[in-house]
């Protein structure tokens, strides 16, 4: 008698449900898995309901719908899973758990379904070529769940020069840069990201035409006759220019014996040297470096002068061709050079500032070699 009121006072009891189902997360594609957890099931039976379309998926032990990606499980009438394979963002909503009692019981979980960005490329800038000081405008497109953020930077990593802001990253679908100019040039990243892995991103390539632009060094070069000498200019150009040298007569410098033109290249800089073996005295000229593209040409000279003085020292003792200049700290030493040197006097010019024994010597020395000389 005791067990048969113990009995009848478990099958009076309503099924009841110990804990929720829970909310799910799944990336598009994966599998998810939803559980109900029911005690005191008895006799009654459990469904699955999609609740957005009210489509009952399985009662009980029997599957209902037709979706084969769909399939159930259970473990002794207390836990019913719910299996989903391949997701897909259509799955995304409210699943109900149902026990058949009246009224009747249910509690119900939400499906989510995640999806990485994917940039649009069709709805996205290509790469761009853009001539300096317009505006240039960048674009990008995509999609994902939730709603991708997008954000632009360069991909070298360098910051950008946003319209006199200095920055790393842009945020946006677009990339807008007034008055662009060549340092703007190089390849920008347009990167998607909505906390779903992977992040995406897209290459977009900015190219900027400018005329050349032509910086000299030195715009005087000295020489010596006999030795080696360069001339050197850099010029900025893109699209890249075509460089060349011309003499005072207006004649194009080739490469040959004594002339080699280098081109030395870094992305729109080049640097251009005229290198002169075995100067000679035709050589001390006027030289053009010229630089030319499609949208425009320039230019600039260079003198190349003779080096006449052979000898410089401390002593600023300075030979000037045949005609020697004697710069020295000496003192009364105007009288013995009048006296005694007649003539050669005239090729002999004394800086006289203070007395120094040294400087008396030096000086004799240099009065008896031309003494020499002269006779």
């Amino acid at each position: 008698m005791y067990n048969f009121y113990k009995n009848d006072l478990q099958n009076s009891r309503r099924p009841w449900f110990p804990e929720p189902v829970p909310n799910v997360t799944v990336i598009v594609g994966k599998d998810a898995l939803l559980t109900c957890v029911v005690q005191d099931l008895h006799h009654f039976k459990v469904a699955w309901v999609r609740v957005s379309t009210q489509t009952i998926l399985s009662i009980h032990h029997r599957m209902v719908t037709e979706n084969a990606r769909i399939t159930l499980s259970y473990n002794d009438h207390r836990t019913w899973f719910l299996h989903i394979r391949n997701v897909q963002e259509t799955d995304r909503g409210w699943y109900m758990c149902q026990i058949n009692t009246e009224p009747m019981t249910s509690q119900k979980g939400y499906l989510q379904v995640v999806v990485p960005p994917k940039v649009i490329d069709e709805e996205s800038s290509m790469d761009l070529i853009v001539k300096e000081g317009s505006d240039m405008v960048l674009q990008c497109k995509a999609r994902g769940y939730p709603e991708p953020y997008i954000m632009w930077r360069r991909e070298d990593g360098l910051d950008i020069n946003y319209n006199g802001i200095t920055v790393n990253v842009v945020d946006g679908e677009k990339l807008m840069i007034r008055k662009i100019s060549r340092l703007h040039m190089g390849p920008y990243l347009c990167v998607a990201s909505n906390g779903v892995p992977p992040t995406r991103s897209k290459r977009i390539n900015v190219t900027v035409h400018f005329p050349p632009m032509l910086m000299i060094p030195n715009q005087l070069e000295g020489a010596r006759i006999g030795v080696s000498s360069k001339l050197e200019c850099h010029t900025e150009a893109n699209p890249p220019s075509i460089n060349y040298w011309t003499n005072e007569r207006g004649d194009m410098i080739v490469s040959g014996s004594r002339f080699l033109d280098e081109k030395i290249r870094t992305g729109y800089v080049c640097k251009m040297i005229l290198h002169i073996s075995n100067v000679s005295a035709e050589d001390f000229s006027s030289y053009k470096c010229v630089a030319v593209n499609a949208l425009g040409e320039t230019d600039g000279i260079i003198k190349l002068y003779e080096i006449t003085t052979v000898v410089e020292s401390s002593n600023e003792v300075l030979f000037e061709g045949e005609n020697y200049k004697y710069n020295v700290n000496v003192t009364e030493v105007t009288d013995y050079l009048d006296e005694t040197t007649g003539a050669i006097y005239d090729n002999v010019t004394s800086y006289v500032s203070s007395s120094h024994t040294l400087a008396h010597s030096f000086v004799l020395y240099l009065i008896l070699l031309s003494i020499n000389d002269f006779c």
